[in-house]
C-alpha cells in the first residue's frame, strides 16, 4: 500500500509541475552563427539597415520583457540559489538575448545587412508565437 501511495503522489507532483517555457528552451537551443562583415563596401542603405536594426531591437525587447515577467519578476534570492523551476535556464536565455542585442548593434555599426537579417530570421519564430 505504501508503494502505491508513493507512486500516486509522484504522478500527482509530475502532473502539477510547470512544463519548461517553450521560448526559453528555444533560445537556449537556438543554433546561431555570427555573420562576419562580407566586404568593406556597405551592403545596404542606411534607412534599410536602421529599419532591420529597429525590428530586431523590438523583438529582443519583447522577448526579454515576456521572459522576465513570466519567470524573474517576484523572484527571491532563495529561488535563484536553489535553482527552483530551472531558473538558470531562464537566465541563460536572457543572456542569449543580450548577446543578440550586442550583435544587432555591431551589425548596424558595421553596416552588415546579412547579419541583421540573420538575427531577424532567428528570432522571427519566437516573436510570431506572441501574436
Amino acid at each position: 500500500m505504501f508503494k502505491k501511495s508513493i507512486l500516486l503522489f509522484t504522478l500527482i507532483l509530475a502532473g502539477c509541475a510547470n512544463p519548461g517555457d517553450d521560448k526559453v528552451e528555444a533560445l537556449n537551443t537556438l543554433d546561431f552563427q555570427a555573420s562576419p562583415k562580407t566586404s568593406t563596401v556597405a551592403n545596404g542603405n542606411p534607412v534599410e539597415l536602421e529599419s532591420l536594426h529597429n525590428i530586431n531591437q523590438k523583438a529582443i525587447a519583447s522577448l526579454t520583457s515576456e521572459i522576465k515577467a513570466a519567470h524573474v519578476n517576484g523572484l527571491r534570492s532563495d529561488d535563484v540559489l536553489a535553482n527552483r523551476d530551472g531558473i538558470d535556464n531562464v537566465f541563460q536565455a536572457l543572456t542569449r538575448l543580450e548577446e543578440f542585442n550586442e550583435l544587432n548593434n555591431i551589425y548596424l555599426k558595421d553596416q552588415n545587412k546579412n547579419g541583421l537579417v540573420q538575427i531577424g530570421n532567428a528570432l522571427k519564430p519566437l516573436t510570431e508565437k506572441n501574436s
